[in-house]
């Protein structure tokens, strides 16, 4: 059994986790005073198993500590005691994408583009330095407290440990297997690039493309049936998420994106979009009116340099310089000098008028002015609001009492409202994956997401939640004044 003072020269100070291969601790390094997450890996080996493990041991996780990337987890040093051999990496404070997932945090497209782009353009880095991951999953997915993504366990997957612990290993993450890799077949950068689509079709529909009873029924599925397309198990997934988990997700290898980098590409150019039009000016302001640009200088504005850095804290468009506003604004207003002109061609011709009118009868008025010019501008509701008076009474026109009562009957309506809404409810939180059609006593509340709270009167209520693609989920409730309580399935 491993010491679990000291692991090497590493001193451990708790354990982080426990998994069928080993243990993962914290440690701290004594010579550079540095925390580290220490990874063991059990060898419960015959003797030619364990020289054949020794040899592969050191040679994936030299491969593996010369990665150099930061959205994959580096190794410091690789070792072995009597009982384990041993990982020393770097520690990271966060959660996995797996715990994130289980939590019911339902994460927008925009966020799960984020994330899977990064961990496509850490695979391709690693497939281009010859290094294939062999187990991409959302528990190998850290989620750091700044949001930025890290692979771990690069070069771990593919160690063999014996014969006994091996099928284990096949137990642990069939569902994200890609077929070749089911079916005992060398594998390549490929094998990751599947793997990356199945679990982006988790974060879209919160489940895995691919499931069964037991492992024969979802390794059958994986060689030979095509997923249901995540627009169709989700509404709210966008329909372009289909092209593209369904080329991951391509049985053939040679049918799937050829490179990790290509599928980060096509996320990309979905986040630049949707970023683009949620910064989109009013097409009416000036800001909305590009400056003019000659044809030789058109650029495609979906294209996506390849050294793109795939960065969400980047501006993804640039703001418009107060140059370019500037023409804009001005190409659109009259001159100075027009404004001037208009002005002095206008004057004599209001004196002429004026004069004219003075020397009419003294019971003839001048024409009324239509209400849009007889008003102020800037004031188009000025003639709705005002009263026309009755003769002789000062009563309003029958049209303006009508207008009061409707004023009326709106104030009467949100008063209503607001003490209603006042009343002492119980509040239901709801956490639904992917997504469901809230019943409340047989009456339809709304879909969670993006409904997340119901207001409940005192008392019980029957809350049903469908899903066409599964069975409907129901609870029963008895809830009193001022409750808080939270509803949360998971469809599977």
């Amino acid at each position: 059994m491993v010491n679990h003072k000291k692991i090497g020269r590493y001193e451990i100070t708790s354990v982080m986790g426990q998994g069928a291969m080993g243990t993962v601790y914290k440690a701290v390094d004594p010579v550079i005073e540095r925390i580290v997450a220490i990874k063991t890996i059990n060898l419960q080996l015959s003797k030619e198993e364990r020289a054949e493990f020794e040899e592969r041991f050191f040679r994936e996780a030299k491969s593996a500590g010369r990665l150099n990337h930061p959205n994959i987890v580096t190794i410091y040093d690789v070792g072995e005691t009597e009982e384990a051999a041993y990982i020393a990496m770097e520690y990271i404070e966060g959660e996995t994408l797996r715990d994130v997932l289980d939590s019911g945090v339902v994460l927008p497209p925009k966020r799960i583009c984020s994330i899977v782009a990064h961990v496509a353009m850490a695979l391709n880095y690693a497939h281009e330095n010859g290094v294939v991951h062999r187990d991409i999953k959302p528990a190998n997915i850290m989620i750091t407290r700044n949001r930025d993504v890290k692979i771990m366990d690069f070069g771990i997957a593919s160690i063999p440990t014996g014969s006994r612990t091996q099928a284990g290993t096949v137990l642990g993450s069939p569902k994200y297997m890609a077929p070749e890799q089911v079916a005992g077949k060398a594998v390549d950068g490929r094998a990751d690039i599947f793997s990356l689509g199945a679990m982006l079709y988790e974060m879209l529909t919160g489940t895995t493309p691919f499931n069964g009873d037991n492992l024969s029924a979802i390794m059958y599925k994986i060689l030979n049936e095509e997923p249901i397309l995540p627009s169709v198990l989700n509404a709210r997934v966008p329909v372009e998420f289909d092209t593209i988990v369904s080329k991951a997700l391509a049985k053939r290898p040679e049918d799937r994106y050829q490179t990790a980098k290509e599928i980060a590409r096509e996320l990309r150019k979905y986040e630049i979009r949707v970023s683009r039009d949620t910064q989109k000016p009013d097409a009416a302001s000036p800001a909305a009116i590009p400056p003019q640009q000659s044809p030789a200088s058109h650029t495609d504005q979906n294209a996506v340099p390849d050294d793109d850095p795939l960065d969400v804290k980047t501006d993804l468009l640039p703001p418009r310089s107060s140059h370019s506003n500037t023409m804009a604004e001005q190409s659109s207003r009259p001159t100075g000098g027009s404004k001037r002109n208009l002005l002095l061609l206008a004057i004599p011709v209001l004196i002429f008028v004026a004069l004219a009118i003075s020397q009419l009868p003294g019971k003839i008025h001048a024409p009324a002015l239509p209400d849009q010019l007889a008003q102020a501008p800037g004031d188009e509701n000025a003639s709705k609001q005002t009263k026309t008076p009755t003769k002789q009474t000062g009563k309003e026109s029958p049209q303006a009492s009508s207008k009061a009562k409707v004023s009326s009957s709106a104030t009467h309506s949100s008063t209503s409202s607001q003490s209603a809404g006042s009343s002492a409810n119980a509040t239901a939180s709801l956490a639904i994956t992917p997504w469901g059609e809230v019943y409340v006593d047989g009456k339809k509340a709304g879909i969670s997401p993006p409904l997340n709270r119901l207001a409940l009167s005192p008392g019980t209520h029957d809350i049903e939640i469908r899903n066409g693609t599964f069975a409907p989920y129901r609870v029963k409730v008895n809830v009193t004044a001022d409750q808080s309580l939270k509803i949360k399935h998971k469809f599977k």
